[in-house]
């Protein structure tokens, strides 16, 4: 930005304007933010419930026929709606607002949500750290009607219990809505480790499929017997639940599996954690594929925009090199809820990859 206004409140609804005096659009600014302007419109609009209301119904136009009951209605960059998060549950919307410019603008989002939706609860979920980049506080808050804190939410084949008011994130990953379907492919007959695997996304879909067995890896309490619930809630048995932490499992873990499932939360929180998160992958891969059988396939994900699609690729050619050849089935992204916008590459930010993995046999004595 060339040049900034002295005395702008911080989420202040501005006009954007070109070195050559050039309407560029509506936006909101925010001189403690790392982007100091973000755009709205391309066009001189008013900012109010009328604009956001058409905002969230241009959302779903790109969603039809996606989601039913249960989706992201909004996905921030990718709905021209930057620092602006709506997840619908069933009949409750849960709403992040991450910069003050939406923040300011928190009663007319909330008056076009319920427009718009019509749902029985509306939650604000404003409890992630990007927040205090923008200066904002922390805070969770049932903003309109009541709240079912356990919702029952139906993702394709299968129903989950979701934590709407504490559990992570706004309390679902949707963007693995289309990944989770794989399982289908994969698991039939399979022994399958699903490692961070939260409330069972993953392995709830390879039990559904006709896994064998599934073992349930995470570190927190809490999710895992939200997953033991889902697993009673649609009726699958064949699960086995552990609480760890996924590198000390892998390290002390003897048994071998068929299929692996690593969908570890992000490494890479900044262009400067680059090489740190590398590191991390690399070493995550290595473990992993030490328990992979020996022509068992490999589900693998990073959810950072910092780290890009080649870059993802040499951390499992890095891990296996010497020991294995990998062989590459299929690289996914995020589900059709979360679109990509080109124009905004940060929007591409989920990677993944089905690998084939080849143990190669020990040398003779």
């Amino acid at each position: 930005m060339k040049s900034r206004p002295a005395g702008l409140p911080d989420g202040e609804v501005v006009e954007l304007v070109g070195e050559k005096g050039r309407s560029l659009g509506t936006g909101y600014y925010n001189a403690k933010s790392l982007i100091a302007a973000r755009l709205l419109s391309r066009g001189k609009v008013a900012v109010d419930e009328k604009f956001f209301a058409h905002a969230i119904e241009e959302a779903l136009g790109l969603r039809a026929g996606y989601g039913a009951g249960s989706f992201r209605v909004v996905n921030s960059e990718s709905d021209f709606l930057p620092g602006l998060v709506v997840d619908k549950y069933e009949d409750q919307v849960v709403v992040q607002l991450l910069t003050a410019g939406m923040e300011r603008q928190r009663e007319h989002i909330i008056g076009a949500v319920k427009r718009v939706l019509s749902p029985q609860a509306v939650v604000l979920r404003n409890d992630s750290p990007s927040r205090k980049e923008e200066g904002l506080p922390s805070y969770i808050e049932a903003a309109d009607g009541s709240v079912d804190r356990e919702a029952v939410i139906k993702v394709g084949p299968l129903r989950f219990l979701v934590d709407v008011l504490s559990g992570h994130k706004t309390g679902f990953y949707f963007d693995q809505g289309e990944n989770r379907l794989l399982m289908k492919e994969f698991s039939a007959g399979r022994n399958v480790l699903d490692l961070f695997c939260y409330t069972g996304g993953f392995g709830l879909h390879a039990l559904y499929f006709g896994a064998r067995a599934v073992t349930f890896v995470d570190a927190s309490a809490q999710v895992l017997d939200m997953c033991r619930e889902n697993a009673r809630l649609n009726g699958l048995a064949g699960g086995t639940f552990v609480r760890a932490d996924a590198f000390d499992f892998l390290k002390s873990a003897t048994e071998e599996y068929e299929v692996i499932v690593l969908d570890p939360p992000s490494f890479i929180k900044s262009k400067k954690k680059l090489k740190e998160g590398e590191k991390g992958y690399i070493d995550l891969h290595k473990k992993a594929l030490k328990r992979l059988s020996r022509d068992g396939h490999l589900f693998t994900f990073s959810c950072s925009y910092h780290m890009k699609r080649p870059r993802f690729r040499d951390m499992v050619r890095i891990a296996a090199y010497g020991h294995a050849d990998v062989y590459l089935v299929r690289e996914l992204t995020q589900a059709p809820d979360h679109p990509v916008l080109l124009t905004i590459p940060e929007t591409d930010y989920l990677k993944g990859l089905i690998v084939r993995v080849k143990k190669r046999a020990s040398p003779s004595p």
